[in-house]
Order: structure tokens, then sequence, then C-alpha cells
């Protein structure tokens, strides 16, 4: 870049105790804050004469060759970014240098989560219009094949009015060396999408469920997902456990609420396929209130946070019950109760709106009641018609000359009903496995008959077939298991393990409720130990979450 190679001199002491004098030829002037991962100094650059910011990974990071190479190789993705709303990155250190830093633009402003503390939680759409801005920062991004992979609003920075996405590629690093050596996720597990959680394919969807997760917390002031402990939380956001953002928070209303749950939908492929995509409808929804430019109304808000919010409550009292009767006279009930419900969740006694609901319900009442009366006179017209169109268009038959004798054809039980295993529905096994039709019992002169024609042999007393405990792991909410074809069983894994013959086929079919429903299909082999089974969580997790092994797993 034209300028000396920055270096950390040798006998300056640890970051942690006693900020350098010197990074390179940066003079360091005080420290901006530090964690597990980097520490960041303000310093002066005598070349250009600014100031800027250096961060610096942890040395324990900074020894590790691999850690220090893709340190490097996504501190050079990130340089290439060039958005108003990206922190730019000015230099980097090279592979000769003692320790890894990275030189960036000097960001003075508080964090988005410093100013979440003191507000709580803010109108919809400014929420809306700060998702506005994340979705061009990452739309640039992933244009350069840059995914962020810690989208929070930690890393989003209030900087002269303007918002900035920062800390590109160091939590990355930080995370992947941490899933190397431990297989345990660091960084901000509350941010993060299922895929990411798994070890799985992360892409430009796994920043959408980020920023899906940091509307939801701007919108509600809390957290989609919590627990207890770190297993408990990684846990609900797998199952896609969290609590529906409109029923946190009426006030966000039912169009932000599904724009909040398809961004952390748990499947990547049901979220938005891109941040473009996100930001259309995080626009038409700031639309509504009038807001043709949300990224100039949120310079407004971040200067006047009080002011603006007040003037976005005037205007949703003023538009909602408008768009609320537009959707009534549609015929569109459910769209309209949304608009109404959210007029009346930011102004309770509103009158107006309360009389609107009441004759929205009538309305709906009366067409209902219509078209039942319609569907009734439709059905009798068309039974009258068909009566007469079979009347006038199907002759008499022709009486046959010889009167010839009929019989009947006599249904086998299991033609007349198929058989029925329990009183729940079967599912449908693999097709290599079908499903076989009980028989029907034999009656006792077909059984005489069968005795005479094929005698019993003196085979002598059969030995029990050795059975086979199987356990499940974790306890699915409903199995069924098929022996060799034969009509598949429930058994509740929970209560006792399931047994099986040894040195036959079994099919095993797990429902799992929320996950991925799993079909195990196998020979059960001798052995003493209990045969454990644990199917995968879903379909995209790692081949190792699903085991078929002796022992414990």
């Amino acid at each position: 870049m034209g300028s000396p190679t920055p270096r950390v001199k040798p006998d300056v002491e640890p970051a942690s105790e006693k900020p350098p004098r010197f990074i390179g030829k940066y003079e360091v002037r005080g420290e901006l804050g530090h964690g597990g991962m980097a520490v960041v100094y303000r310093a002066h650059d005598p070349t250009l004469d600014r100031e800027v910011a250096i961060k610096v990974l942890h040395p324990h990071l900074a020894q590790d060759p691999e850690s220090r190479m893709r340190f490097e190789r996504e501190a050079k993705a990130a340089a290439r970014l060039r958005h108003p709303n990206i922190v730019e990155v000015y230099e980097f250190s090279g592979d000769g240098d003692d320790a890894s830093f990275m030189v960036t633009e000097l960001l003075e402003g508080p964090t988005l989560r410093r100013f979440l503390d003191r507000r709580r939680e803010i109108p919809a759409e400014v929420a809306a219009a700060i998702g506005v801005v994340l979705c061009e920062a990452l739309s640039c991004a992933h244009a350069q094949g840059v995914v962020h992979r810690d989208v929070k609003p930690d890393n989003l920075m209030l900087s002269k009015g303007k918002l900035k996405l920062t800390d590109f590629g160091i939590a990355h690093v930080a995370d992947q060396r941490e899933m190397t050596a431990t297989g345990q996720v660091l960084g901000s597990p509350a941010h993060m999408a299922p895929e990411q959680i798994e070890g799985t394919l992360v892409d430009a969807r796994t920043d959408i469920f980020a920023a899906g997760t940091v509307l939801y917390l701007l919108c509600t002031g809390r957290l989609p997902f919590d627990g207890p402990n770190p297993h408990s939380l990684l846990r609900k956001i797998l199952d896609g456990d969290y609590p529906d953002p409109l029923r946190s928070s009426p006030k966000i209303g039912h169009r932000f609420a599904a724009i909040i749950r398809r961004a952390m939908s748990r499947i990547p492929d049901d979220r938005y396929a891109s941040a473009a995509a996100l930001r259309h409808d995080l626009l038409a929804f700031c639309a509504e209130i009038g807001w043709d430019d949300p990224v100039r109304e949120l310079d407004r808000y971040f200067a006047d946070p009080d002011g603006v919010t007040a003037k976005v409550q005037e205007a949703l009292i003023a538009r909602l019950p408008a768009r609320g009767v537009e959707a009534r006279d549609r015929g569109e009930l459910p769209e309209a109760m949304g608009y109404f419900n959210r007029a009346l969740a930011i102004d309770p006694g509103n009158s107006k709106v309360l009389s609107m609901v009441r004759s929205a319900a009538r309305a709906h009442r009366r067409r209902r009641n219509l078209r039942s009366a319609a569907i009734v006179a439709i059905a009798a017209c068309c039974s009258a018609l068909a009566g007469i169109a079979l009347t006038v268009l199907i002759p008499e038959p022709p009486q046959p000359q010889v009167a010839m004798p009929t019989v009947d054809r006599i249904r086998t039980p299991v033609e007349a009903a198929p058989a029925q295993i329990t009183e729940r529905a079967r599912p449908a096994f693999a097709a290599d496995v079908p499903a076989v039709a009980v028989p029907s019992a034999p009656t006792a002169r077909a059984t005489a008959r069968n005795a005479d024609r094929h005698p019993p042999q003196n085979t002598g007393p059969v030995a029990p077939a050795r059975m086979r405990d199987v356990r499940i792991a974790p306890f699915p909410p409903s199995v069924w298991y098929s022996i060799n074809g034969d009509p598949p069983r429930e058994f509740n894994p929970r209560e006792m393990p399931l047994h099986l013959p040894v040195g036959q086929r079994a099919t095993i079919l797990f429902f799992l409720g929320g996950y991925q429903d799993f079909t195990w299909n196998g020979v059960v082999e001798d052995d003493n130990a209990d045969l454990w089974i644990r199917p995968r969580l879903r379909e995209s997790s790692p081949e190792g979450d699903t085991s078929t092994r002796a022992g414990r797993p």
C-alpha cells in the first residue's frame, strides 16, 4: 500500500497490561475496547495526519499460522469493500509481522447495542429503516463473496449520524479456529443461524438470519432466543423456538412480523434469497406511512429520536385505519384486522377503530352467510340438473332374451377393508419395504383340507430368535418399525427399548416433529451391546449427526 510495513515493537508489554506506544508507524493514543479475540486502539497516522483504529489479534491467536492466514484473507476481502455503511479498511499486517492487526477508519459513535440500552425498543418503521441500511451493506459484501457471519447490534456503529457495519473477518477467524479445535462455537450465539451452529454450508442467507434477529431485538426490546445456558440457547435456535414477534410487541403490526419470521426461518431455503429481497419488503413496509426514503428518515431519527417517534405514531394512527378499510372493502378481512389491531395496540382507546372492527366483523358474517346459502343453492341446482340429464340421456337398457343366473363376487375381508394396525393412521414406509396386508383367517373346512394335503412334519421344538435391544437418542415424539416387511407398529422409546430379532432386516421410521423425518433400514447384527440409533436433526446436518453404532452415543 505504499507505506512501511507496520510492526509491533518487540519490547512492548502485552496489550492487556499496557498499551504499546507505537504499532509500526502509528502512534497509539489509547485503548478503545477489547474482547476475547482482539483489542482495539485509537492511533494517529502521521503520513496522512488522521485518526485511525487498529485492531490487534490476541497473541494466542496470532501465534497460530492458520488463524493468521485466515485473518489476512478476510482482511483483504474486507479491504475490497467500498460502501458508505461499511467500515473502511486501510491496512493490515503481513506474514512477517509478529502480530496480526488491521487498520481501519475510526468510528467514535456508540454501537447500536449501546443505543438500544437507552431506548429499549423503537418504532417498527425505524427498525425497518435500519434493516434497509444493513441490507445495503450486506448486498455490497455478498457481491464480493464476503459473508460477515457475525451480524449483531454490537457490530453496527453510529458515526456522525451514519450507521456502519464493522468487524469483517475477525469473528469468523476465531470461530473457525474454535470449531476446529474443540467443536464449540464462540462469538454471538444468540444471532447465529442453525447452519452456522451445525457447521454446515454458510452463505448469504446466514447473514439474513442474523439480520432478522437484529430486527426482532430492535422492535421488541428482547432477543428472540435465550436460555439458562449456551446449550439451551443453541437448542432453541436449531428448533426455531422463539416467541412470535407480533405477540411480543403487537405495535409492530402483522406486515413487519411476517418479514421477521421469513428472515428467521430455520431452513435457509425458506428465508429471503438475498439481502436485496429483504430490503425490497422493508422498503414497501416503510412506504405505508409515506417514508419513500427510509435512509433520510433514519438520519432524522438519530438526530431527534423522541420527535421522530411521536411523528411516526401520529402517522400510523392516521393511516392504519384507512388501510384497514381498503383491505376490508377488497374482502381481505385478515389483512384488514391486522391493520386495525396494530392501530389499537398503539392507541387502545380509539373508538373509531373499534367501530371499524365491529363493522368488519358484521360484514364478514354477512358474506359468510351469503356464501353458504349460495353453495347450498348451487348444490341443489346441480343435483336437479343431474337428475334431469340422467332421465333424458340414459335410455332404459334392453331386456335380455334369456335370463341367466348371476353370482355375486365374494369379497375377502382384505378387499373389503384394509387391515387396521392401530387406531392411529399408519405412516408410509420406504418403497423397498412395502406394507403387507394381513390375510383373513382360514375357515375350519379349509384348515382340514390343507392338513390332509400337507401333513405336519415333526421338526421338534423351535429355538426362540435372539433379540437385541435398540435404543433411540434423542427421544423423538413418534417411532414406527417393521420387521421383514410386516405391517408397521408403533412404540414409545421413552418407556422401553425396542426389541428386534437378530439377523433379520428391520425398518424404523422416526417422526421427529419439527425436525427432518428419518428412516433407518438395516439388518440387526448379533452383538451383546445395545444398538443406539441417533437420527439426524435436520436434512442439512453433517453426516456425523447420524450414527448407528453399538454402545452409548
